[in-house]
């Protein structure tokens, strides 16, 4: 039962709206791991319970298409939970797809090892 459940989550997670104006559209799947966002890249106060995230270095080519302070919705995808970060890093150790969150992010969303994200 557990596994079908998670099955459907996975599928709801996948049917959530990608944003079609931005730079970078589509749904994009995961590892999360956790940074501390002061100093930032996009040079944003953040305070310690805001939900904010730090995505790859290659979203942020061409340069005048830069994800600084756009909404990212994140779902955890084995329990549907979403928040919405606003992108205030860049990362340049993460691979393709895998994001950085704050520490409140990520205990909002359960702590998970994969989600899925898309611009808002």
């Amino acid at each position: 039962m557990q596994f079908s459940t998670t099955i459907v989550l996975a599928a709801l997670a996948a049917a959530a709206r990608a944003c079609s104006q931005c730079p970078h559209p589509g749904n994009f799947t995961g590892f999360v791991s956790k940074f501390a966002p002061n100093p930032n890249y996009c040079g944003t106060a953040v305070s310690d319970v805001s939900y904010s995230i730090s995505v790859p270095a290659t979203y942020y080519d061409p340069p005048d298409e830069s994800p600084c302070d756009a909404p990212v919705n994140v779902t955890n995808i084995c329990t549907g939970k979403v928040i919405t970060a606003m992108v205030v890093g860049k990362c340049t150790t993460c691979a393709a797809n895998d994001i950085q969150l704050t520490g409140a992010a990520i205990s909002a969303l359960g702590s998970p090892k994969i989600v899925e994200w898309t611009f808002d």
